[in-house]
């Protein structure tokens, strides 16, 4: 949700609820961001300025590459702009090249280290205890996220 939301939904709603006498179960946190703007204007379904879920899903960009330049360019401190020439280019540039690059880089060597095959290995206690305190990082990550809903 967008700042501009947040007195709404932090105040004005809430006390809509209250004030029914109903039983209605209140937000209790509210994720906000600063805006995300598209091109150089804000983003406007009424005006048909944007691009929406559907027209998203037209474009046959797969979701995942979708997901990525939106959490690149996520507004987190500032407002920032959604552009199609920047998008292209953060994907191809930092999500292609460099990932890419990597994968390369980890398959090269693994064939020219291990003839292509991984040996078979020991994990030793200090590698189990990492690999515990990791998971249980990623899980308590992955909770607050979804706390967020």
């Amino acid at each position: 949700m967008a700042k501009d939301n947040v007195p709404f939904h932090s105040v004005i709603f809430p006390s809509c609820l209250i004030g029914s006498g109903d039983n209605y179960t209140l937000v209790n946190h509210l994720s906000a961001t600063e805006y995300l703007n598209y091109e150089d204007s804000k983003f406007s379904k009424s005006r048909g300025i944007g691009v929406f879920g559907d027209q998203a899903k037209e474009t046959d960009i797969p979701a995942d590459v979708w997901r990525f330049y939106l959490l690149y360019i996520r507004p987190e401190s500032h407002d920032s702009v959604f552009n199609w020439d920047d998008m292209f280019l953060k994907v191809n540039s930092e999500l292609l090249n460099n990932l890419g690059n990597f994968i390369n880089r980890v398959l090269s060597f693994t064939k020219k280290t291990f003839a292509g095959v991984l040996p078979k290995f020991q994990l030793s206690e200090e590698d189990k205890k990492f690999i515990a305190t990791v998971s249980c990082e990623v899980k308590k990550y992955t909770q607050s996220l979804e706390g967020l809903k």
